[in-house]
């Protein structure tokens, strides 16, 4: 998101910049990292981009020549000529003169001259609006060989042009170490575009498997980042497109403001930001469409304007996105940190840069690399942010799991007695009456109870209740299915009954652990329960018919004398008999 600082802040190493001029020529000496020529280069500024090499060598262009002591830059649409005059103390010099920068529009190599005037080799030109069969060397940057084969003085011209701010501080190097350093740079572009990739590859996996957009807007921004990168470097032009001027020059302005777009689809995806915040809503969509906008701008060639435009919402961006994140970890959103941190990383890369460039280090790989530098880190940290979002989202959905678990339970569950209530016997004991077997349901009917509620109040009903509950569920199986109806009504569901006799059994262990006195206080109190038995398949299959039959059953026990036990296939009459008979 912040790319375009570390692209904009070496403008601040031209604050100050002296008039002093110098004729004294650089000696050419081999360096390891090349002869950096920072203030040994004078400039001369050409509006109308009019004038010639032999114009500019006139004796009435002398006092318009300037030797900057910062680094320079060039900018549209003015044509910069830069002189650098050379010394060479041995024979047979092979040089090569480089710019640092992939980005220049247009740029022309004038030399070796040598006192007289006289030209060593004819004028070598490249740029964006040429093919990059155009690049000496096939270098990605603009290089140009200087080849010197006497000892003695010598001049060098370039012509250089830039629709965008760009460094054209040349450095000279010894062939030999040039080729060194270059395989250098491309093995650290290779492991900077290979953690870029695997990122894409790992968050296009993640998408498929979880299906979260947060996933995909981080494959789009990887994928964006290493194609701005690609484009920064050169390697897009010498890959990608390597006949299309078009391509080359305006894929520096189109692929940064897709990055930008997939920044912030990004930051509102993970930040959680869809439909809950208006004014940061707004924001998002405004963002979107300046990046739109700069896209335009590139594709119709207003790449000037498309590249200020892609600073601005760069710059401006990355303060109101900090500023959102903040806001959502003050919220208790703990992954905003994460989104922090890496947020603050390019800022950190911007800082190295700026060292760079006051002098307080020198050490120019970080004035070149720290952008990749920047962009991986930030990368990385994002993707230990999406870990920390997952376990957030995942803890989230757990305790929301639980909480649905714990109301549908409670749905399912009496309040009183902790059994299942009619509509937890409806769903449970469905699935129940499903399983094989033959199954048996006993439904019970307190006697006696209604004079404890009149005479000692609600409380010691519920105390009944309470412990006439703890008593079914004590002496029934796991698998079965204990439930109060409501009122003074209980359900006992026995899954997979056993044959008659035993249950009979069960059945009458059941009624005497109702029968037994309840202590409630220092009082004892006593309850007797009248129950009818229905059974599959004989009374039916459904909850439904089985509740009807064992209901009639246990109306004709209580029609007689209570505490009895009656089956539903018992015979009708006043003779009905018991399938247990309880005194």
């Amino acid at each position: 998101m912040c790319a375009w600082l570390l692209m904009g802040t070496p403008a601040l190493g031209q604050t100050q910049t002296a008039a002093v001029p110098s004729t004294a020529a650089v000696v050419l000496e081999r360096l390891p990292h090349g002869l950096h020529l920072q203030g040994r280069v004078a400039l001369l500024a050409d509006p109308t981009g009019a004038l010639t090499l032999e114009q500019v060598r006139q004796p009435v262009h002398a006092a318009s020549w300037l030797y900057p002591v910062q680094l320079l830059r060039a900018h549209g649409p003015t044509v910069w000529w830069l002189r650098i005059r050379v010394a060479q103390p041995s024979p047979g010099g092979h040089w090569l003169l480089e710019l640092p920068t992939t980005a220049l529009r247009d740029v022309t190599f004038y030399g070796p001259l040598t006192p007289a005037g006289e030209r060593l080799a004819g004028p070598l030109t490249t740029g964006l609006i040429h093919p990059f069969a155009s690049r000496v060397l096939g270098s990605e940057r603009a290089v140009f060989p200087v080849a010197l084969p006497q000892p003695g003085t010598y001049t060098l011209y370039l012509r250089v042009q830039s629709s965008i701010p760009q460094h054209m501080t040349p450095t000279l190097w010894d062939a030999r170490d040039h080729h060194l350093s270059r395989q250098h740079q491309r093995l650290f572009d290779g492991f900077i575009y290979g953690m870029l990739l695997t990122l894409l590859a790992a968050m296009v996996a993640l998408h498929l498997a979880l299906r979260d957009p947060v996933f995909l807007a981080f494959g789009f921004m990887a994928g964006f980042a290493g194609l701005s990168l690609m484009s920064f470097n050169g390697h897009a032009a010498q890959y990608l497109w390597p006949a299309s001027p078009w391509w080359i020059e305006h894929s520096y302005v189109i692929f940064p403001a897709l990055w930008l777009a997939a920044c912030a689809a990004f930051a509102r995806s993970f930040l959680h930001i869809q439909g809950k915040h208006r004014l940061a809503n707004g924001f998002f969509l405004g963002f979107v469409f300046l990046c739109a906008l700069a896209l335009l701008l590139g594709v119709l060639g207003y790449t000037v304007w498309a590249q200020h435009l892609n600073e601005a919402v760069a710059l401006s961006g990355s303060v109101c996105l900090t500023a959102i994140a903040a806001r959502q970890w003050q919220r208790g959103y703990g992954p905003a940190r994460w989104y922090l941190a890496g947020s603050l990383l390019p800022f950190m890369a911007v800082g190295t840069v700026v060292a760079v460039n006051w002098g307080w280090s020198e050490q120019l790989f970080w004035l070149h690399n720290s952008l990749e530098i920047g962009i991986v880190a930030q990368s990385l940290v994002f993707a230990a942010a999406l870990s920390a979002r997952i376990r957030f989202v995942w803890q989230q959905n757990t305790q929301l799991k639980q909480r649905s678990m714990h109301l549908a339970q409670a749905a399912l569950t009496d309040t009183l007695t902790g059994l299942s209530n009619r509509r937890g016997l409806d769903e449970m004991g469905n699935a129940l009456l499903r399983r094989p077997g033959r199954h048996a349901l006993v439904l019970f009917d307190l006697d006696r109870f209604k004079p404890i509620n009149d005479t000692l109040g609600h409380e010691a009903g519920d105390w009944v209740l309470r412990e006439i509950g703890h008593r079914l569920r004590l002496h029934s199986r796991e698998r079965d299915l204990v439930a109060r109806l409501g009122g003074d009504e209980f359900v006992v569901l026995i899954s997979q009954c056993p044959a008659r006799p035993e249950l009979d059994a069960v059945v009458e262990r059941l009624r005497a652990a109702l029968d037994a006195p309840i202590d409630y206080g220092a009082q004892c109190l006593q309850v007797s329960a009248s129950a009818g038995v229905a059974l599959t398949p004989d009374d039916g299959s459904e909850l439904y018919s089985l509740l009807r039959a064992a209901d009639l059953a246990m109306y004709s026990a209580k029609a007689g004398l209570r505490g009895q036990v009656f089956a539903a296939d018992a015979p009708a009459g006043p003779n009905r008999t018991t399938l247990l008979q309880l005194a």
